[in-house]
C-alpha cells in the first residue's frame, strides 16, 4: 500500500514539474505580436537578393515562379521559410504564423523569360499584395532585376538593373519598353495596359 501512495506522489510531483517546464517554455516564445523588429531594411534587402540568386536558376529550368518569406527569430535573426512552387506567372504566399518568428518581407522569383509576359517589373498584384500585407515584398526577374515593393510608400523601386542577379540565358532585352527606376501602383497599370509599345 505504501508504494503505491509513493508511486502516486511521485508521478503527481513529475507531472507538476512537467507543467512548469511547459509554462516556462511557453511564456519564452514571443509570438509576432510580442517583436520588436529589429534587422533593418538593408539587412532584409541583402538576404533577400541571397534568397532570390539562388533560386534564379531552378525558376528558369522549370518555368515557375518561386515564393518564401523571410522572418526575423527572437534571437534576432533572419531565416527565410520553406520555399513554395508557385506557376508560370504566379506564387501564392502561404499564411505565416509560427511561434518565435516575426515575418518582415516576401520574395518571389518571376520565371524563364517570355515574350507573353511583362516580367521585368512588378506586378500590380505583386505590389498590390504587399501593400495589404504591410510587409515589404521582394521580386527577381528573368533579366536578373532586383526589385523591392515598399509598401509604406506604396511603390516598387529598382534596386539592380539587367544581370545583377543570375538572368535567364534565352533572356533578351526590350529596347523599346526598358523598365523604370520606380513604380506606383498606377504606374504599374499603366504600363500593362499600354500595348502600343512590345517587343
Amino acid at each position: 500500500m505504501q508504494n503505491v501512495r509513493t508511486s502516486h506522489l511521485i508521478f503527481a510531483m513529475c507531472a507538476i514539474a512537467w507543467a512548469i517546464i511547459v509554462v516556462r517554455a511557453i511564456s519564452n516564445v514571443k509570438g509576432p505580436e510580442d517583436f520588436v523588429v529589429t534587422s533593418s531594411t538593408e539587412e532584409v534587402t541583402a538576404f533577400a537578393r541571397v534568397q532570390l540568386a539562388d533560386l534564379q536558376a531552378r525558376s528558369f529550368a522549370e518555368d515557375t515562379e518561386y515564393c518564401g518569406i523571410i522572418f526575423e527569430d527572437n534571437n534576432g535573426d533572419l531565416g527565410a521559410s520553406r520555399i513554395l512552387a508557385g506557376e508560370r506567372a504566379s506564387c501564392d504566399i502561404a499564411y505565416f504564423d509560427e511561434p518565435g518568428m516575426a515575418p518582415v518581407a516576401s520574395f518571389h522569383t518571376h520565371g524563364a523569360f517570355s515574350e507573353d509576359y511583362d516580367s521585368e517589373v512588378p506586378s500590380t498584384i505583386d505590389l498590390a499584395s504587399d501593400i495589404a500585407s504591410q510587409m515589404d515584398g521582394y521580386v527577381s526577374t528573368p533579366g536578373g532585376r532586383f526589385w523591392r515593393n515598399d509598401w509604406k510608400a506604396e511603390q516598387s523601386e529598382l534596386l539592380c538593373g539587367h544581370a545583377c542577379l543570375p538572368a535567364d540565358p534565352g533572356y533578351r532585352p526590350c529596347k523599346g519598353f526598358p523598365p523604370q527606376q520606380q513604380y506606383s501602383l498606377s504606374t504599374l497599370r499603366a504600363r500593362f495596359e499600354n500595348t502600343a509599345v512590345r517587343c
